[in-house]
């Protein structure tokens, strides 16, 4: 995963939220086990390092006045109109301690079943997941080119790494290949076979009349 750093100022509380933003300043919390300290960052910062989006599963080095902190977003707030920043929560990462977090599930590879007619259908795209920080990836990848139609992959099937686990049901869903793929295309051809069905009826009818005399 790529190293990531942001720098960070301690902030006393005095200067107000609306006017550090308006100063191109986020106002920000670093939080563990209960204890607080308040802090602020660059937007421009922000923006560059949060360009493809903000994840709980990203470790970054907090540079706190040149004192380094592991921390992750665990939360932050957004303006409802432009989308920027207003507010950031970072926890405080211990190394020797498991965290809890959210982490995306991308798939990877092409399914024997939809390479067979069938459709992949993804049910979970992020999941609930501890670990320690060593072991912290920015996503879990899950190879799915074994499914067969009619196959499912289960939160049980995930290959994690030594002292972690998803926080759910281990026979939930993560995916499955259905046969909706050839119900689709069926359903065209018997639409088209009916017009043909109701145009040989009157056909049949014409022969039957009467000739005339």
């Amino acid at each position: 995963m790529e190293k990531a750093t942001l720098k960070a100022q301690k902030r006393d509380g005095k200067v107000g939220g609306k006017n550090l933003l308006r100063a191109g300043i986020i106002p920000a919390v670093i939080y563990n086990h209960g204890k607080s300290e308040s802090i602020q960052v660059f937007e421009k910062d922000t923006r560059k390092l949060f360009a493809h989006g903000i994840s709980e599963s990203r470790l970054i080095d907090l540079d706190i006045d040149g004192k380094i902190e592991q921390v992750f977003v665990k939360d932050y707030q957004s303006h409802p109109v432009n989308e920027m920043l207003q507010h950031l929560d970072f926890y405080r990462v211990s190394q020797d301690e498991k965290l809890r977090t959210r982490i995306a599930v991308h798939v990877e590879g092409r399914a024997e079943g939809v390479k067979a007619g069938g459709i992949m259908e993804v049910f979970l795209t992020e999941v609930p997941y501890e670990t320690f920080p060593k072991y912290l990836t920015e996503f879990l990848t899950i190879d799915i080119s074994h499914l067969q139609i009619g196959d499912s992959l289960h939160v049980s099937d995930v290959k994690l790494p030594p002292d972690s686990k998803i926080l759910m049901e281990p026979q939930t869903v993560i995916c499955h290949v259905t046969h909706q793929a050839k119900e689709e295309a069926a359903a065209p051809a018997a639409a088209a076979a009916a017009p043909a069905a109701g145009a040989a009826a009157p056909a049949a009818a014409a022969k039957a009349e009467p000739a005339k005399k």
